[in-house]
């Protein structure tokens, strides 16, 4: 049994955290370093939110939502759009 989704399944919460949709944001793996959407990568859930590596399963992100705040932790290099 698989106990993981993807990092759709938190594109609302992400959206929350970043005001933009970003599930289609490339991240390069400081392990492996290949390089994947956010939405791509597998999530895992329990006391927070984790997203993993495809590749190699290291992991991406952490976040957790507290009652006033996100406490969140990034790894690897992440990859965003610029606006013009």
């Amino acid at each position: 049994m698989e106990m993981h989704t993807d990092g759709n399944e938190i594109a609302g919460l992400l959206q929350e955290v970043f005001v933009a949709e970003i599930t289609d944001t490339m991240r390069m793996c400081e392990s492996c370093h290949h390089e994947s959407p956010l939405g791509a990568h597998r999530l895992y859930t329990g006391a927070g939110y984790v997203l993993r590596c495809p590749n190699c399963g290291d992991m991406a992100a952490a976040i957790a939502v507290r009652p006033d705040n996100y406490a969140l932790t990034m790894r690897g290099t992440w990859m965003f759009g610029r606006v013009e």
